[in-house]
């Protein structure tokens, strides 16, 4: 969750203070930068990255975002390389390695990520260092050290108690050990702190559902769908939380939706095999993967009409436009 979680937008934006900076101009497109990448602008937020590393290539900021836009397009292998050679600049450069170590986790290399992230602990502090905790948390729980996790985020909480991320972290974990009413407590700690975030709001009504309380997990999964109305699983478990409380026409109609939103899963990857030789439609089709695993109903189809729009000819993403077509159907 780190996409949502501690907001990499406002570590690179509040905590360069401290760094030499090069001439006006270079300053002067890194704001411009920061207000695409703040305004969603991501094609032209990754061509001012270039003129920054352009016009400044000894300064790692440049690098340092173009590792950032690649990784939100899904090219994690090319944003790992940027990040390197933001490092080899500045080997301290705390929200680089951070960034690289989240890559790193992102690709599998799990000891690496570890690796990374002792060594941002070491140079970290303030709100970098409870994120480098949160990370580990997050990469000690995928390697099944749920104890190693757990102390992770505690000690994240340590250095401020009104993480969500850490909350959630905590939660997960908990989950995972069978302790409900601590994983609950966690819950809705997370859900505190950030009220308006739908993953810990998800989370809350997940886990109510499994707790056996229908009625408040489906107070809870409504405002998910709200916000994100392709979110599968929140259509899944308001769906038994429906049925459960006796409406089984809408607990039905949920249900559907999940299965129908599943299906586009299979559709995204045959798309983006076939458009494998084309760089831009990929990392399109990658970003609509990104937009769908979170829920997005309009951005995801943007993406995708966006790189058909690049390949109009191939079948494989005419499907996958059609299968989301009956998706918007009343």
């Amino acid at each position: 969750m780190w996409g949502g979680g501690l907001a990499l937008l406002l570590l690179l934006a509040g905590c360069r203070a401290e760094l030499p900076t090069p001439d006006a101009s270079a300053t002067a497109l890194l704001r411009q930068l920061q207000q695409a990448y703040q305004a969603g602008e991501r094609a032209a937020a990754l061509a001012l990255a270039d003129s920054v590393i352009q016009q400044a290539p000894r300064w790692p900021e440049g690098y340092v975002w173009k590792g950032v836009l690649l990784r939100d397009l899904g090219q994690l292998r090319a944003a790992e390389t940027v990040l390197r050679q933001a490092l080899q600049l500045r080997a301290d450069h705390v929200e680089a390695r951070l960034l690289l170590a989240r890559v790193m986790q992102q690709q599998g290399q799990l000891h690496e990520a570890l690796r990374q992230y002792r060594q941002a602990l070491h140079q970290a502090s303030g709100v970098l260092r409870a994120a480098a905790w949160v990370q580990l948390g997050h990469v000690y729980r995928e390697l099944g050290q749920l104890d190693q996790a757990a102390l992770s985020f505690q000690e994240a909480l340590q250095l401020d108690s009104t993480l969500a991320e850490a909350w959630d972290g905590l939660r997960h974990v908990h989950e995972l050990k069978g302790q409900l009413p601590e994983a609950l407590a966690a819950a809705r700690k997370a859900q505190q702190q950030a009220p308006y975030h739908p993953d810990y709001q998800l989370a809350l009504g997940a886990l109510l559902m499994r707790m056996g309380q229908p009625s408040a997990a489906a107070r809870w999964l409504k405002n998910v769908l709200a916000a994100r109305p392709w979110q599968p699983i929140a259509h899944y478990h308001l769906g038994r939380a429906l049925l459960a409380l006796g409406d089984t026409v809408a607990g039905q109609q949920h249900l559907r939706r999940a299965d129908q939103l599943r299906r586009l899963e299979p559709l995204l990857t045959q798309a983006e095999v076939a458009v494998a030789q084309h760089a831009d439609a990929l990392a399109l089709l990658k970003l609509a993967r990104r937009l769908l695993q979170e829920g997005f109903a309009t951005q995801t189809r943007q993406a995708v009409e966006a790189a058909h729009a690049l390949q109009p000819r191939h079948p494989a993403l005419e499907q996958l436009l059609q299968e989301m077509t009956r998706l918007e159907a009343p």
